[in-house]
């Protein structure tokens, strides 16, 4: 089974510059850059708002959450909640298919450092990126990096995988 891998927000925010090309990669406003964001399934809604994203909480207990968008496109699991503030976040974007194996998961990790290829035994291959945020926050270009670099792998993925 996947263990996701855990990655300092830090690093993450230059991830936007080894995942797109340069046209692509825009730099972040200096208050996405700079001013940390709680990780709270009650405030992030709004947060994302500010990047143009718009999710909703579709699950939420004491210690987890996962929020999506009206599309589906993607889905983002906060982990590690305490006191509603939340350690870690997980974006995955998932199709569901039988043509993708373990094996082609492995071997889709061998070349990436960020990103992870899963293969679910309920049928779902995903590509998982794992933010940790030991105090329950990050910058929110960090977030947006991690958003950003997971769906410029996503076509990919559903091309290959999608449809069956």
């Amino acid at each position: 089974m996947f263990q996701p891998t855990l990655r300092p927000a830090a690093a993450l925010a230059t991830l936007a510059v080894f995942l797109t090309s340069p046209a692509e990669a825009q730099a972040p406003a200096a208050s996405e850059a700079q001013a940390l964001r709680e990780l709270r399934p009650a405030t992030l809604p709004a947060t994302l708002a500010e990047i143009g994203q718009t999710v909703t909480v579709a699950e939420q207990d004491a210690m987890r959450a996962k929020l999506v968008p009206k599309d589906n496109t993607y889905a983002l699991h906060l982990e590690g909640c305490a006191n509603g503030l939340c350690r870690f976040v997980q974006i995955r974007v998932c199709v569901p298919t039988r043509r993708a194996t373990p094996e082609a998961a492995n071997q889709w990790n061998t070349t990436r450092t960020f990103i992870r290829a899963a293969a679910y035994p309920s049928g779902l291959y995903c590509l998982e990126n794992s933010v940790y945020a030991a105090d329950g926050q990050m910058t929110l270009a960090a977030l947006r990096s991690a958003i950003d670099g997971l769906m410029a792998n996503a076509p990919g993925l559903w091309a290959e995988y999608g449809g069956k």
